[in-house]
């Protein structure tokens, strides 16, 4: 268990703030707990927008967790990188030679450092992330050009970038919840790792993600990103529309859901199915007409678009699809199947989405630290080998039990105070029974007496009986008298 790879991962999106903690096993990925709770206005469209509430609602998620987990605190954590302000930029370096020259990997990797340094982010964001689109030389493109002879050569690169304040915000957040960020990644780009086949992309396609409050535009050809934006568009544009019925935003989030466009039978319901259809309509022509526009913006040649995230499960929504995107062919993945197994007892239903999955499957460094048991002192046993009472008895050394909940640190350091108290236990036990030992000898030798003592007693009591003999035979001469 000492050696195991626990990978921990946060997904932030504007309805919810979802973790899970996972490791890698032969059959794929085991969920050993999973846990998420609702974003209440302290992000908006991916923002972090109330850094505190936000730490709070990371708390939540890490000690949910570790409740989950036996004896395995979480010190770091994976993040997925969303909101209204990620987008790309196209950046281009060149390269002339004064003779044809075959192109070398220090070459390609010099032209990627030199995109690094000069590559000037709009005001306000920063770069996180940079995919090499293609080479142009000798007239033609390229994606492996080392090895080919050419005078000029020219990289195209996308540069993925996000607003710099909100990306302080997020890590912010984090540190005020003293979790440590191990990396971060682009949720478009796991998204399509996951949801689309390199033939898919190969062949260009689009793939919508529609969140509550963002729908993101994700763009490939020939198996590379093209394009990603993010449009300031949900489906919670859906409800905020409904509850001017005068209901509730919950009350709207279940019609919404439960109707969806251009269903019948519920006459019953507070608002009717005329305004429901003509508000689902407005709002999804918004969302589905600014995709169409920024696919067809792009430039590239695409086929196919592919619809996920919660507002694709709109019921009905394929009417919609026909309506406002006739000239493509789609398809929908509202429910993402994943490659993995749960712990007995862990609920992933709701909790799971493609960015969460794809977090945990990238994630390399181990996110916990297993709590080492405190090894407990053992009371020292008195066995005294003399009948000689010691000065001192030694005292039993207690240490109180200490709760699940102690510090690896502090765990450590009670283990090396037992180990401490427990050879001076063993060090006085030994002195008690040298200095037991000592006093027994200088009893016997009290007790018994030497040669010299011998003699003296001895010569004592033959003086005795000589005495005693010469009072007898002074007693013979007196009878003999009378």
């Amino acid at each position: 268990m000492g050696n195991t790879t626990y990978i921990t991962a946060i997904e932030i999106s504007s309805s919810k703030i979802s973790g899970t903690v996972g490791i890698e096993t032969y059959n794929g990925i085991k969920i050993l707990a999973a846990a998420s709770t609702p974003v209440k206005g302290f992000i908006s469209k991916g923002v972090v927008r109330n850094v505190d509430e936000t730490s709070n609602a990371i708390n939540y998620i890490i000690n949910t967790l570790e409740s989950g987990l036996d004896r395995v605190s979480i010190k770091r954590a994976y993040v997925s990188l969303a909101g209204l302000t990620v987008k790309s930029i196209k950046s281009t370096v060149t390269r002339t030679f004064d003779t044809f020259t075959k192109i070398t990997p220090d070459i390609i990797n010099d032209m990627a450092d030199e995109n690094d340094r000069n590559f000037l982010s709009p005001d306000g964001y920063t770069k996180f992330g940079v995919i090499c689109q293609d080479y142009k030389l000798n007239g033609k493109s390229d994606t492996a050009p080392v090895g080919e002879p050419t005078m000029q050569i020219e990289g195209n690169y996308l540069n993925l970038v996000i607003k710099e304040q909100y990306l302080n915000q997020l890590n912010e957040s984090f540190a005020q919840a003293k979790i440590d960020i191990a990396d971060s990644f682009c949720a478009a780009c796991m998204d399509a790792d996951i949801l689309l086949s390199k033939d898919v992309r190969r062949n260009g396609c689009a793939l919508v993600n529609i969140g509550a409050e963002t729908t993101t535009v994700s763009i490939y050809r020939n198996d590379i990103l093209r394009k990603l934006i993010v449009l300031p568009l949900g489906s919670n544009n859906i409800t905020t529309d409904l509850c001017a019925g005068q209901i509730s935003f919950d009350e709207a989030e279940e019609i919404k859901i439960a109707r969806g466009y251009k269903s019948a039978g519920h006459d019953n319901s507070p608002i009717d199915t005329d305004t429901v259809n003509n508000i689902i309509n407005a709002r999804m022509s918004e969302i589905l007409q600014n995709v169409k526009y920024q696919v067809e913006e792009s430039g590239e040649l695409i086929n196919h678009i592919i619809f996920t995230g919660g507002g694709s499960k709109l019921k009905n929504i394929e009417l919609l699809l026909e309506e406002y995107m006739p000239n493509f062919r789609y398809s929908i993945i509202s429910e993402p199947k994943f490659n993995l197994v749960s712990e007995s007892g862990v609920n992933i239903n709701g909790i799971f989405s493609t960015a969460l999955y794809g977090l945990v499957s990238q994630g390399k460094e181990n996110c916990c630290e297993e709590e080492k048991p405190v090894m407990m002192a053992q009371p020292v046993e008195q066995k005294i080998m003399f009948d000689v009472e010691p000065e001192e008895q030694v005292e039993e050394t207690e240490i109180e039990e200490t709760e699940p909940e102690i510090s690896p640190e502090e765990a450590r350091r009670l283990e090396k105070e037992a180990r401490r108290l427990a050879k001076e236990a063993e060090k006085r036990e030994k002195e008690e029974q040298k200095l037991a030992r000592k006093r027994l000898k200088e009893q016997q030798k009290k007790n018994s007496p030497g040669l010299f003592d011998w003699l003296k007693q001895g010569t004592k009591s033959l003086i005795g009986e000589m005495t005693s003999d010469d009072s007898d035979l002074d007693n013979y001469d007196d009878d003999d008298n009378n």
